[in-house]
């Protein structure tokens, strides 16, 4: 019996899905040829162009076609029982950072982002993909750090946002380090060294630790 033409379709759709991520995490995205993913798929070149306007938006579509842990963390909590604490709150970043790291295809995909695309512009799918990502980490940590430390008025305390700039640019940088020498990266210290740089930034005399009961 004869495919149907949108199963033929849905299939070669995603032959090149795959094919894009494993060229592009090789060679990088300058590098990398339309004729380079047609040929690793087993397509021909006008199969690219039946789904894709061109390579930027085949990148495009193959990032949004992935979910990262990043993508998995609440923008909110409804209440204090429902926020990590410090202690919790590394144990969750460094889970989602490990499971990038053993997961084949979001190890390719983070590749990608980090290290594949060179430098791009402010519009381009890669630089997006990565800023939603930044953006994500720093509201849940925005929201986690202000449920949990406040200062005497009940009002967030005002290292919070030093905080998160502290942990964020922690992440970042472990993540960007595992990319580029991983044999020397010990990611198993995250944890704990994100939950000692939240207590180092936060005076115990200023503040009141929300606790849940």
């Amino acid at each position: 019996m004869a495919r149907k033409p949108k199963e033929q379709s849905d299939k070669t759709y995603d032959l090149l899905l795959d094919a894009a991520e494993q060229v592009f995490s090789e060679n990088g995205y300058a590098n990398t040829t339309l004729q380079e993913i047609a040929e690793r798929a087993g397509l021909t070149r006008g199969a690219i162009y039946w789904h894709f306007r061109d390579k930027a938006q085949l990148l495009d579509a193959l990032l949004e076609d992935v979910q990262l842990p990043w993508d998995r963390l609440p923008k909110q909590f409804v209440s204090l029982e429902q926020a990590p604490s410090p202690k919790e709150l590394g144990e969750i970043i460094s889970q989602a950072v490990q499971e990038t790291v053993d997961d084949s295809r979001q190890h390719r995909i983070t590749l990608i982002l980090l290290k594949r695309t060179e430098v791009v512009s402010d519009d381009h799918p890669a630089h997006r993909r990565l800023v939603a990502i930044l953006d994500r980490i720093k509201n849940y940590l925005t929201v986690a750090l202000s449920a949990r430390f406040r200062q005497q008025d009940g009002t967030p305390h005002s290292n919070v946002p030093v905080a998160v700039a502290g942990v964020k640019a922690y992440v970042s940088g472990m993540v960007s380090h595992w990319v580029m020498k991983p044999a020397e990266t010990d990611l198993t210290v995250m944890a704990f060294t994100i939950e000692r740089l939240i207590f180092a930034l936060f005076e115990p005399g200023n503040l009141k630790v929300q606790r849940s009961r």
